[in-house]
């Protein structure tokens, strides 16, 4: 897997747009007008906002778009820095982007879609949407939002192009949250497929939901945050070493400590963005050694052959890892 870092480009900020509140949508192009590199429904970009600040934002862009990359970013109250960089950002700024990358992809083979959206995470739900209704695929959009004015492309969404399609929910009780995604999945047409983004609380409670639904054929979802208590903590509970294959150097990762954080202490560059094994940016190829997995990003084939691994929580099964690094 090759870093982000040696296939980025400089893009532009061509427009800026307040969507909804705290949510500001970007348009990003190359500064000589050159074409992109394509992206299909569900796919991410990577932002490197500072040297050390990567993020990674779904694109909301519609099919056969070559020129440009819209994302749409909440401003986080408990922000780690990246969504107030990129609020800050005005239009003429210069941003290093990475080409997209697809974890989430739209299956245009199912008989209908069922995209349920909660807050920011309508970004590649709309995208999806956008690519249906271009390819005439029967789909169903559900937003669910505090209020209208939450709601990021609400006019849009609710314009005569989409409103036969898109269906909100304002206001909804937590609690009641789950009867009202029972009651329109059990409406859904046999051997739909579902596509669910939003907070995690969100996407628990639908896939519970859709557990004993038996008109999905399938449940897709995406999150870049991980679920707390979803995997063993990240630190090393007992030593073990990693072996550079690149330099020779072999570092000691002691109990307390992640392979990222012992990287990082030593000068050795890794890009990362989530620190939670769910952005897949710390992905790192290992040439010897038995990883433990504990991230959310691998698929389990992937976890299997052992050539792969998220060093800011994975550990090591034995004493010693050869990293591609």
């Amino acid at each position: 897997m090759t870093s982000p870092t040696a296939k980025e480009m400089r893009l532009q900020v061509t427009a800026l747009h307040p969507e909804a509140i705290d949510i500001l949508s970007l348009t990003l192009a190359d500064p000589d007008g050159l074409a992109l590199p394509p992206a299909g429904p569900g796919a991410h970009i990577t932002l490197r906002l500072a040297e050390k600040l990567v993020r990674q934002y779904s694109l909301y862009n519609g099919p056969g778009e070559k020129r440009h990359y819209h994302i749409a970013v909440k401003r986080e109250a408990d922000s780690r820095g990246g969504s107030e960089a990129v609020h800050r950002l005005r239009v003429g700024d210069i941003v290093r982007v990475a080409p997209p990358d697809n974890k989430f992809p739209l299956d245009r083979s199912a008989r209908h879609l069922v995209l349920l959206a909660g807050g920011i995470g309508i970004t590649p739900l709309l995208s999806m949407a956008k690519d249906a209704r271009r390819r005439g695929q029967s789909f169903e959009l559900h937003y669910f939002a505090r209020t209208p004015q939450h709601a990021a492309f609400h006019d849009f969404l609710a314009s005569h192009v989409f409103a036969s399609h898109v269906q909100f929910h304002f206001g909804v009780e937590a609690d009641a949250v789950g009867a009202r995604m029972d009651a329109l999945l059990r409406g859904a047409p046999t051997g739909s497929q579902l596509y669910v983004c939003g907070p995690n609380a969100f996407i628990d409670r639908a896939r519970s939901v859709a557990a004993s639904c038996q008109a999905l054929s399938a449940v897709h979802w995406e999150s870049f945050t991980a679920e707390p208590g979803s995997r063993p903590a990240a630190e090393a509970t007992s030593g073990f070493a990693v072996r550079l294959a690149r330099t020779g150097k072999t570092l000691r990762v002691d109990p307390g400590k992640t392979i990222l954080q012992v990287l990082q202490e030593n000068g050795v560059a890794v890009d990362c963005s989530c620190m939670e094994g769910v952005c897949g940016l710390c992905i790192t190829r290992v040439l010897e050694g038995e990883p433990e997995h504990r991230d959310e990003v691998l698929s389990d084939e992937e976890r299997r052959s052992g050539d792969l691994m998220t060093v800011c929580v994975s550990g090591c099964k034995g004493d010693l890892l050869v990293l591609d690094i």
